[in-house]
This record gives C-alpha cells, structure tokens and sequence, in this order.
C-alpha cells in the first residue's frame, strides 16, 4: 500500500482520497452564489417595501418590480430543490411580501355607486408626433372615445390627426402642441374649457373642464410628467407628480389621463393616488398591462394611466397597441357619480 502511494506521487498523481473532494467545493460554490441572490433580492425586496427608493437607479429599479418577483418565484424553487433550507425559507418570505403588493393590481375592485353619464376616456402618447394617426383616429371611432389626450402632441401631428378626421369626431380642444415631445393636448365631443391646474411643469401639461349636460361637468388634465433618468430630474419628477391637483370631494370630479412615467411600485405615484383618486387599470384587475417598452433600453412597463376621482365608478379598461409609437393608448370608460 505505501510503495502504490510513493509510486503514485513520483508519477505526479494525487492519492485517491482527495480526488474526491471537488463534490464539496461545488455545493460550497453553489450556496454561496445562491446566497448573494438571496442577499441582493432581500435588499430589493426592503427598499420596495419600505419605499425607499430616493435615487434615480433605485427608482428605475422599482419599476421593475414585477420582474424581480417572477425571478423570486424561481429562485424560491431552485433553492428548495436543492435543499437550502434556510436560504429557500428567506427567498420565500420576500417573494410572498412583494407578491401581496401585485395582488391587488390582479383583482377587480367593487366599484362604488355611480349613476352619471358615461364617458369614453382615451390617453395616447404620441411620440414626439409620430404616432400613426389614422390608426389613432381609428381607435377613437371604433371605441366611440368621447375624451383624448394625447402627449408629445406636435404642429406635424395636429395637421396628421385633423386629416384623418380627428376634428369631426373631437371637435372641441384644448391643444398645446409644440415640436418635439413637449406639447400636449385634450380633444373632446363635448365642449371644454381651459382652466389652469398644473401651474408648472417641465412638459405642457393642458387642463379643461368638460362641459356636461346640467351640473355634471367635470375636470380633465392631459398628464405628461417628466421621466427619472437622473437624480436631478428624478427630484422633478418627484415633484411634479405631487403637483398634480388632488381630488376634493366637494368639488367637480377631476380625472388625470396620460404618461406619469411612473408604475404602482413607485411611492410618489402611489401617493397621488391616495390623495383621493382609483386607478382604471388596478380597479379592474388589468394594472400589470404594459403601456411601453423601447427595447432593447426598457422592458414592457405600466407607464400610462386613467386616473379618476373616487367618487366614479370604472365600467371598463383596455390597452390598444399604437403604432409608431413607443406608448399603447388606455382608455376607461368611467361612470360619473
């Protein structure tokens, strides 16, 4: 046995005791990589949760969120396929935490008593004005819209939209249309009237009342709240989405349509919410429909929203694909109280 051992190490061989070790080394390997992915999607998993997110990365991060749960979904598998007790039970722990905070968006909600007209609301992002507008013009007709707003609204477009039709089937508007993705605007079939609810904002950002029949009116904004790719136009963001005018019960119901750059796993969208408004999308179990992708930049995101006052009910909700355009129109069809 010695001499095999000796003859085996002047040949250059290892005994065979330790050829066997590798086996070891690769589970150590494995729980350590398995760890750091729990270790990263606890982090994700607190900042999400405790809304922590005050840096433009960590707010491009958010936006993700749905994502990072179906890879949490995965991850709790794999780890308690492979018998990492203790790791599998914390991945678990933060993938139901942020699965609860989908749910809603997944559920329709009871609506509340609304017995008012019925309006078609419609918000297209037009892409700097290249949106297609025949196809948009299209969508208003079939949908019978009786409200559009239309971010990114340009001279160019304005022209595209009127020649295929958009001013017999909208006649009344408000339009701020500028080049470039800055103007913004609100065609109606009913009568509007300009009002001012955004004094300030980086991207125009129109408010009409909508003249109804009676005491009905109500207010409309065309939102367009800048993106937050930096910190510094984060903290504009930030603030121009808390800008935004609250929804007062003793008041005309206000409704807010158009491109918040924002999705339910941001807190300032979330807040704005609060402040006395439903949104379309989450109130009928549609919140996770993507609303814009700019691939291979941005994966599908919930962007665009119909934002009403609570006091309306929401009958119906759809997402509609635009072309040319890097946004897909929304549209709600709302009961006013």
């Amino acid at each position: 046995m010695g001499r095999r051992n000796q003859t085996a190490e002047k040949a250059g061989y290892e005994p065979a005791d330790d050829v066997a070790q590798p086996g070891p080394r690769r589970r150590r390997t494995v729980t350590f990589l398995l760890a750091v992915l729990a270790l990263a999607l606890i982090g994700y998993g607190v900042v999400r949760v405790l809304s922590l997110e005050n840096n433009a990365f960590l707010v491009g991060a958010m936006a993700l969120t749905p994502y990072v749960v179906a890879f949490a979904v995965l991850l709790t598998f794999v780890t308690l396929l492979l018998r990492r007790w203790v790791i599998g039970l914390a991945v678990l722990v933060v993938t139901l935490s942020m699965s609860s905070l989908l749910g809603p968006r997944y559920l329709a909600e009871e609506q509340p008593l609304a017995e008012g007209p019925h309006l078609r609301i419609m918000a297209a992002n037009l892409y700097r004005g290249q949106a297609d507008a025949r196809a948009l013009v299209d969508l208003v007709r079939r949908n019978e819209v009786d409200i559009l707003t239309m971010p990114e609204l340009t001279p160019t477009a304005v022209s595209a939209l009127d020649g295929a039709g958009l001013a017999n089937l909208l006649p009344y508007r408000v339009f701020d249309e500028r080049p470039g993705g800055d103007g913004s605007g609100i065609a109606s079939r009913l009568p509007l009237r300009q009002i001012v609810l955004v004094e300030e904002s980086t991207l125009s950002q129109p408010s009409a009342v909508v003249d109804l029949p009676g005491n009905d009116d109500i207010e409309v904004t065309a939102v367009h709240v800048r993106p937050p790719l930096t910190d510094s136009t984060t903290r504009t963001w930030r603030a121009e989405l808390a800008d935004l005018p609250e929804s007062t019960p003793d008041k005309r119901p206000r409704i807010l349509a158009g491109d918040f750059n924002a999705t339910f796993d941001h807190v300032a969208f979330r807040d704005l919410v609060d402040r006395g408004y439903a949104d379309a999308g989450e109130e009928t179990g549609e919140g996770l429909l993507a609303t814009w992708s700019s691939w291979p930049t941005g994966p599908p995101l919930t962007l665009d929203h119909i934002v009403t006052d609570t006091r309306c009910a929401i009958s119906s909700y759809a997402v509609f694909d635009l072309p040319n355009s890097d946004h897909r129109a929304v549209m709600a069809e709302v009961i006013l109280p």
